[in-house]
């Protein structure tokens, strides 16, 4: 009876591993980088909207390589630079497109994850600070995630008397947890160090890919000088 038993979840087992092989090795095999752009530049155009910024996302010198490389994560293509089994954080100057496209590609992501438990979470770092000082980090624990602006929340909170760095405390739980971990930040290694301690950055490394996107600040400034040599419908004549 036991014998049996083993054997059946034995089977069972084999049986998963199995479909989720067969369907990852399709999944290589038919997704294109054809696809990877158009499915990027919708969602990249999407979060641009959200954040009141509509437009077209450009391809250009600047993110090129980048999104080649996250095309190779995303079809899962082991290279020398992009592991497809580890978290990834966009680095660069302020302005230069990197929340924009990691929230583009972990939409992407999820749109061909098929189950809910892989699904990344995005939530920018003072936010999620002040989550786990309200309520704790067990919601954050395991489950795939994307750090907007890492580094930028304060390193220390009060929570109820007592002094704790909330995402420091997280990204070292995690790693010991092997959990997905997508990120956005404007602080070299360095300065990760100081704000985390340099086990924890150690860790996070050795499980991140980190990309540097070159470029300078995309931004527009919208800034209105000289009013009245504005061509308006109720100009004084």
């Amino acid at each position: 009876m036991v014998s049996e038993i083993i054997h059946d979840a034995y089977e069972k087992a084999k049986r998963e591993y199995l479909r989720k092989a067969e369907r990852m090795n399709s999944f290589k095999t038919q997704f294109t980088p054809e696809d990877f752009k158009n499915q990027f530049k919708i969602r990249a155009e999407m979060a641009m909207l959200e954040r009141r910024t509509p437009g077209t996302f450009e391809t250009d010198d600047d993110n090129r390589d980048i999104l080649n490389l996250m095309f190779c994560y995303t079809a899962q293509q082991l290279t020398e630079t992009m592991n497809p089994y580890n978290g990834v954080m966009l680095n660069g100057a302020y302005g230069c497109g990197k929340s924009i496209m990691m929230s583009a590609f972990c939409r992407v992501l999820n749109d061909l994850r098929m189950s809910a438990d892989e699904q990344i979470e995005e939530i920018y770092s003072m936010d999620l600070a002040e989550y786990i000082k309200l309520k704790g980090s067990g919601k954050y624990m395991r489950k795939p995630l994307l750090i907007q602006d890492l580094g930028k929340e304060n390193n220390f909170i009060n929570a109820f008397g007592t002094k704790i760095n909330p995402i420091g405390e997280l990204l070292a739980i995690r790693a010991e947890y092997g959990a997905l971990t997508y990120a956005s930040s404007n602080f070299n290694r360095k300065s990760l160090e100081d704000r985390y301690e340099t086990y924890v950055i150690d860790r996070f490394y050795a499980m991140t890919t980190v990309l540097r996107l070159p470029g300078k600040n995309r931004r527009t400034d919208h800034v209105i000088e000289k009013v009245n040599e504005l061509d308006l419908p109720w100009k004084n004549k």
